[in-house]
């Protein structure tokens, strides 16, 4: 590693890109002890001091960011107390970033301080200036920044829920997310900042914001409707039932309007449930929509027998059929207005991305959920449910799910 650091004094390979991504890849796969690792992080300090005067190779500069990111990555999981001495080294030079406003470098110091804070429980109260720089309306303007200011609110939501408690704090975090969540081309990142706000904070906390919750998607949802934005619906509505219940959803959102939750399952939920990618996502989504017919009065109620049989065809397709024969994919046109003129762009850290963390960790199978509920419901209406499941499921979903049954050894009586 010293060798590698002194060829960059080299006359003119200071900001030779090879040596940086080399520096990179030894980092990524060195064993890192710590006095290695005091020593690294001096040097890319260094050089990252450097570059922000008259930032001018784009690919150096993006090594010189993922070598920092690796590092931390690598260094602080082996040995957790080289955090504190790690932001003792950076924060001077991601200070610096954020007070000349570096344009350049601002989406990769968003990352990293994402990733530090992600490192930190307790948070330590030299963030908090960071926190409220992340709040102003003004650090939201730049639109490449906005993925990387998503990823950094995100992480002080997880690590620091208290603090949306405290004055207004919460009001700015929602507008932000209603901000994000009226265009389509920021509208996935809105759903991100309110998902995390659903997950760590308890209903009470967040009961009194829940009707400009709903209002802001549903005019979204009315205005301009996207199978992306659909999906991302779905998928907060869903995690939403499983932190705080299915009587609360359904009231809330009918606390609108009337009966708007009926509305929003007929010719949202369940046409679009089969939308839905990803383990984890399709895991939340048939959990949440299993427990929203096992749980809800308003399934529960016989009058709703076509609707719950509906709802469980919905399911039987997303769970049972490759995500190629259930899937429709849509082109997204971004907003002409937002494409316009020269902005930096956002380019994503591999080093420092975000773990995707599962919100059911506890439900290893969605399918053996589904059965085993159903099955558990059945029994308390001897009868029912094999008239509502022949009435309303396919051939193919109806085979499915007899299949099911049998490799659970449950029935639906």
């Amino acid at each position: 590693m010293t060798n590698l650091f002194n060829a960059l004094k080299f006359p003119d390979s200071e900001e030779n890109q090879y040596i940086m991504k080399c520096i990179m890849r030894v980092l990524g796969v060195a064993d890192i002890s710590r006095e290695v690792a005091d020593a690294c992080i001096t040097g890319l300090t260094s050089i990252l001091n450097e570059v922000c005067k008259n930032p001018k190779n784009p690919i150096f500069n993006h090594y010189l960011f993922e070598a920092v990111a690796v590092l931390i990555r690598r260094a602080c999981d082996r040995d957790p107390t080289l955090t504190s001495a790690f932001e003792a080294k950076l924060f001077p030079s991601l200070q610096i970033i954020l007070e000349n406003d570096v344009t350049e470098f601002l989406p990769y110091t968003f990352q990293l301080l994402a990733q530090l804070v992600e490192l930190n429980r307790p948070l330590p109260a030299h963030y908090m200036p960071v926190f409220k720089v992340l709040l102003s309306p003004e650090s939201w303007k730049k639109s490449a920044n906005v993925p990387a200011l998503v990823r950094l609110l995100q992480a002080f939501l997880q690590k620091a829920p208290h603090e949306l408690s405290r004055g207004e704090t919460l009001t700015q975090v929602l507008g932000i997310f209603n901000q994000l969540v009226q265009s389509s081309s920021t509208d996935e990142q809105g759903f991100f900042v309110l998902n995390t706000v659903v997950e760590n904070l308890g209903y009470n906390v967040i009961a009194p914001y829940m009707h400009h919750i709903w209002a802001a998607l549903f005019t979204r949802l009315q205005n301009s409707q996207t199978v992306r934005f659909v999906k991302c619906l779905l998928i907060f509505m869903s995690l939403f039932l499983v932190k705080h219940g299915s009587t609360n959803l359904v009231d809330s959102v009918n606390a609108v309007q009337p009966n708007l939750f009926t509305i929003i399952l007929e010719q949202f939920w369940l046409p679009n449930l089969k939308q839905i990618t990803g383990a984890i996502e399709l895991k939340l989504t048939s959990v949440a929509s299993t427990r929203l017919i096992c749980e809800s009065p308003m399934l529960l109620d016989p009058a709703a027998s076509r609707l719950c049989g509906k709802m469980l065809d919905s399911i039987m397709t997303l769970v049972s059929r490759p995500e190629q024969d259930r899937v429709e994919e849509e082109v997204e046109v971004p907003d002409l207005e937002e494409t316009t003129g020269y902005s930096a762009t956002f380019v994503h850290l591999y080093n420092a991305g975000k773990k995707e963390e599962d919100p059911l960790k506890e439900i290893k199978d969605p399918k053996e959920f589904l059965v085993a509920s159903l099955a558990n419901l059945s029994a308390v209406s001897p009868g029912r449910y094999p008239t509502i499941i022949s009435e309303n499921l396919g051939p193919e979903n109806h085979a499915a799910l007899l299949r099911l049954c049998g490799t659970y050894n449950r029935s639906i009586l």
